[in-house]
């Protein structure tokens, strides 16, 4: 690998670090984790319908984590789950009105400084930057994969 590989490398790894850490502290102030947070943030923050399998590919996390985290909302009144129909057991994820109120109170505040943020920056940078990550994430993919095979 040369230089120039290894220090952006090294760049993109302490940049990706950095982010987690700016969503970790903003998160740690709510008292919940952040794999709780990230379920707030998908039933809130983002537009559509969610089932425990939608956010579990959507933020890379566990099938028992997301059914711990959903069953405990469940028992406080925050969510309701609905059998989506044709599917033997896929739940959608619906919100109540006290799980929307916590909710937002816990995501709004992230996703509007997340907002404020992407507004400071001109679209075709974020556009760049999202269509090069994702090129690295499908090439990451697949070396690990290769090697794994190996």
């Amino acid at each position: 690998m040369s230089g120039d590989f290894k220090e952006y490398l090294e760049l993109v790894n302490q940049q990706i670090k950095e982010l987690v850490g700016i969503y970790r502290g903003a998160v740690s102030r709510s008292g919940i984790s952040e794999n709780e947070f990230w379920v707030w943030y998908s039933l809130v923050a983002v537009d559509g319908e969610y089932s425990q399998q939608d956010i579990c590919s959507t933020w890379s996390l566990s099938k028992q984590t997301v059914n711990t985290i959903v069953m405990h909302m469940v028992q406080k009144g925050f969510v309701s789950l609905e059998v989506v129909p044709g599917t033997r057991n896929r739940k959608n994820i619906r919100l109540t009105q006290a799980g929307r109120e916590y909710g937002e109170s816990i995501v709004m505040p992230i996703s509007e400084a997340e907002q404020r943020a992407f507004e400071k920056l001109p679209l075709e940078h974020w556009a760049a930057c999202t269509r090069a990550f994702s090129i690295y994430i499908d090439a990451l993919r697949q070396e690990i994969h290769d090697s794994a095979e190996k």
